[in-house]
């Protein structure tokens, strides 16, 4: 790990979402078979995610970073006060909400999903590679339930001399991205350990990999 780390939030409230920017809820009315149901859903951007395997060093790079969502589930948000009439004063560790995800972003403006993630890529891990160096793995839909959104999942290898910054996010946005590795030979216990909490995208690019080039161990 290296660069900045986001290591506790402070005053923090929980309250309504007013003029949200990424999501927008909505509901689908329909009739099925004579029942009125009303399907509560969120319209989100669609995304892309990024397979990142150092040949060089025989390491998988991955980012780690602080979901809001992730932390609200945990026991720690309990202590987080609904709507207070004014900004509290408090502090608490951003562990609990820390995820270990591909690297990733939104699709949020005309560029191609190749060239987004070529983007994301040097952002958010310093890397920089060309759009013909990302291999496709699948394309999948995210949150089936709420959002539907799509996510385009890639895959691309790196060297050391491919990384020409530090990578880490935008500063500038606020964001705090902290870039980790996984050893070849640690990437299916990896997958599966439930200490450190992934999206089930990052589990099947896992997956992809040790089914496509499970070879280069024997």
């Amino acid at each position: 790990m290296r660069g900045r780390i986001m290591s506790v939030i402070r005053n923090a409230w929980l309250g309504p979402l007013d003029n949200p920017r990424y999501l927008k809820p909505y509901a689908l009315k329909f009739n099925v078979n004579g029942i009125e149901k009303t399907w509560e859903l969120a319209k989100t951007h669609d995304s892309v995610a990024i397979l990142i395997y150092n040949t060089e060093r025989k390491v998988f790079v991955f980012v780690r970073q602080f979901r809001p969502a992730v932390f609200c589930k945990s026991s720690a948000a309990a202590n987080v006060p609904w709507n207070p009439s004014s900004p509290p004063t408090n502090e608490f560790s951003t562990e609990p909400g820390k995820t270990w995800e591909l690297c990733a972003g939104i699709i949020d403006r005309e560029d191609t999903p190749e060239e987004i993630a070529k983007a994301e890529l040097y952002e958010e891990t310093g890397y920089q590679v060309s759009i013909s160096d990302l291999v496709k793995i699948t394309k999948l839909v995210n949150g089936v339930g709420t959002s539907g959104a799509f996510q385009h999942m890639y895959y691309t290898e790196v060297m050391d001399k491919h990384r020409v910054s530090q990578g880490g996010g935008l500063a500038e946005e606020g964001e705090v991205v902290e870039v980790v590795e996984v050893p070849r030979n640690e990437l299916e216990s990896f997958a599966f350990d439930e200490s450190k909490p992934k999206p089930p995208g990052c589990m099947l690019a896992c997956l992809w990999w040790l089914n496509n080039h499970s070879h280069l161990d024997k």
